[in-house]
């Protein structure tokens, strides 16, 4: 039987409903995209499970690395996702500039966090990062255009920090006593540099 005869027979009241119905469901559809771009320039979605989680782990390593990023602890068991590509989230008019730049930041101080822990040879660990995707992190954190100051000095120091473990080699990783000639140029002012950024959030959370 064809639509338009199934249409004839029903009631119009019912034939409202159901425009009505799939109109608002378009629209909310349409609400709420958000996406990240990849490499080659296209786009992925990213659904509300995904920027869930991701508020999730922005706000345990808050929580847990706040005033000593520097020693900082991001268990890799829990932290699978690649923060890196979020740096490129996006969204349609219902993403908020301040939404958005919570999860740019965010993503920031989890990768300034795992580079803590994988120039730390001796303390930390060096599975927070795959040695095969450091050169793509670090592309991904080189096109980021910081938003304020503070990002522009984190973006810095998360590029030193990438660049130190870029350079280390398969002995230099199981050697505990080893340590990079540029890692105390990456400790120096890493923990008021991540604090601000922290301090910023749950302050702002307090004034609203």
């Amino acid at each position: 039987m064809q639509v338009s005869t199934i249409l004839q027979r029903l009631p119009i009241r019912e034939i409202i409903n159901m425009c009505v119905t799939n109109t608002l469901a378009s629209i909310k559809m349409k609400e709420g995209y958000k996406f990240i771009r990849r490499p080659d320039g296209t786009e992925r979605e990213v659904d509300w499970e995904e920027i869930n989680q991701l508020k999730k782990d922005i706000l345990w390593i808050y929580d847990e690395n706040f005033g000593d990023i520097i020693n900082a602890f991001v268990p890799h068991y829990s932290f699978k996702s690649n923060y890196w590509e979020y740096l490129t989230l996006e969204g349609d008019k219902w993403f908020s500039e301040k939404e958005k730049a919570f999860y740019h930041s965010g993503s920031l101080i989890i990768l300034l966090c795992c580079c803590s822990e994988y120039v730390d040879i001796a303390g930390g660990g060096q599975n927070v990062f795959e040695k095969d995707n450091l050169p793509v992190i670090k592309d991904y954190v080189e096109d980021y255009q910081p938003k304020n100051k503070i990002e522009k000095l984190i973006k810095e120091k998360v590029l030193l920090g990438l660049n130190i473990s870029l350079s280390m080699t398969p002995e230099n990783l199981i050697d505990n006593e080893f340590v990079h000639k540029r890692t105390p140029e990456y400790y120096q002012g890493l923990n008021e540099l991540g604090n601000k950024v922290i301090k910023n959030y749950y302050e702002e959370k307090i004034k609203n």
